[in-house]
């Protein structure tokens, strides 16, 4: 009975370390604070551009108004940022934030602070931090996201941005908000004669 019972206290262990371990690396740069910017960078550059390609062609490219490369720890610092992001299918989604970083091994992207991003069909994300997973071409955040446009306002979290579809999903709950329901639904509702 005793072994049983240490069995199962290991195995509770066990799932709570792995849940634990999992929650961390899934939301990995997103909510990490950056290194104070008084830190000596190896290398600082004013009012830089950056180009990143795959396959010959051009999949996104970055400004900013300040860059601090840092060589031990493999990434670049960036303030002031304005981003662009081609999607294979066709359309560019566009960015801003306060600052971010570029991991150099992966050449993954995070933002942070007042992201902001425009999508070719006229709707605006907002967001406090996002990360741009290079390997698989998608913008994430786990963070809270507003999305406007087009009579509508939507809020979720654990957002996701394909950018060889261009599409969007959010997981979890999401609420929506009609600002002009009845108009695209005229034409469906009853008639009612009184």
């Amino acid at each position: 009975m005793t072994g049983l019972r240490i069995f199962i206290l290991s195995l509770i262990c066990l799932v709570v370390g792995a849940t634990i371990l999992t929650i961390r690396f899934s939301h990995r740069g997103e909510k990490e604070n950056l290194p104070p910017m008084e830190t000596k960078a190896d290398l600082t550059l004013k009012n830089i551009y950056f180009v990143g390609e795959g396959s010959g062609l051009k999949e996104w490219e970055l400004e900013a108004k300040v860059a601090r490369h840092f060589q031990e720890g493999k990434m670049t610092m960036l303030e002031d940022i304005k981003a662009a992001f081609y999607i294979k299918e066709g359309g560019v989604i566009r960015l801003r934030g306060d600052r971010g970083r570029i991991f150099h091994g992966t050449r993954d992207i995070e933002l942070q602070g007042n992201v902001v991003i425009f999508t070719p069909d006229g709707y605006q994300l907002t967001t406090e931090g996002l990360l741009y997973v290079n390997g698989a071409r998608q913008i994430r955040s786990s963070q809270q996201v507003d999305i406007a446009g087009e009579g509508l306002k939507i809020t979720g979290k654990d957002m996701s941005i394909d950018l060889v579809t261009g599409k969007l999903s959010m997981r979890g709950r999401v609420d929506t908000v009609l600002l002009k329901p009845l108009e695209g639904w005229k034409d469906m509702l009853p008639r009612w004669d009184l």
